[in-house]
């Protein structure tokens, strides 16, 4: 077996008109486990707040229409049990828990046991940081709305399950609302130049679920599929500029 996902024990939480918990400095706090929408293709029409088309540029239609070329050369990276990457992180079929205070917010998802920590007191991007599957992220305040800028990414990863490209110089914006005590507003944006003409965005509401509880996630080291060769090995892009 390639990935063990070792359960999801949930139970709903009722809607109520509670308005939103807030942090001690005041702000809204994202604080709960998520119930994040999955999305294997972010064009899916049958899922609300999908993207009707995504504007390729040239090199992005041909990254999109290689793409099973691609894999059958370079492999699957999380075949391979390597990080699956933000946006297929936020859309996997898996919950995500965050944990807030004041001045960071912590994004931890079942699938792959990942963490992912977001300054959100207005600091700068770090100089100098090597590119990551993760990227960097850093987060701000609008009113309300916590913004979560990404960058620095390591050109690896995918949009979603079904392959859509994205480059090195992608830079991904999220949108946090807590619109009451068991709602999540959210939005995911992708800016990316060398992919896309323009900016694309998803919008989601997402439950808040009390009783879910993250589960361990185990991808093993010693993945029978891969090394009997029903995996293949995988090789990164020689274009991650």
């Amino acid at each position: 077996v390639c990935l063990l996902a070792l359960g999801l024990l949930s139970a709903q939480s009722g809607q109520t008109n509670r308005p939103a918990p807030r942090l001690p400095n005041g702000r809204p706090s994202m604080a709960g486990v998520g119930d994040n929408t999955r999305r294997a293709d972010v064009t899916n029409p049958a899922i609300s707040g999908f993207v009707k088309e995504l504007p390729y540029t040239a090199w992005g239609k041909t990254k999109w229409e290689g793409y099973d070329t691609f894999m059958q050369t370079n492999g699957d990276y999380v075949g391979n049990c390597l990080p699956f990457g933000m946006s297929r992180s936020i859309y996997g079929p898996h919950p995500l828990q965050i944990i807030q205070d004041n001045d960071h917010l912590v994004m931890l998802f079942e699938q792959n046991s990942m963490f992912h920590i977001v300054p959100t007191d207005g600091r700068p991007f770090t100089k100098d940081l090597p590119p990551s599957w993760f990227g960097e992220s850093v987060g701000r305040w609008d009113g309300d709305t916590l913004v979560v800028e990404t960058v620095n990414l390591n050109g690896y990863t995918r949009v979603d399950t079904i392959g859509h490209p994205m480059s090195a110089r992608a830079r991904i914006t999220q949108t946090f609302k807590r619109v009451n005590f068991d709602t999540i507003e959210h939005t995911f944006t992708l800016t990316d130049p060398k992919t896309y003409t323009n900016p694309w965005t998803v919008k989601d509401t997402w439950s808040l679920e009390p009783g879910t509880k993250l589960l361990e996630y185990a991808c093993m080291e010693n993945n029978r599929a891969l090394f009997e060769g029903r995996i293949k090995p995988f090789v990164p892009p020689d274009d991650v500029d």
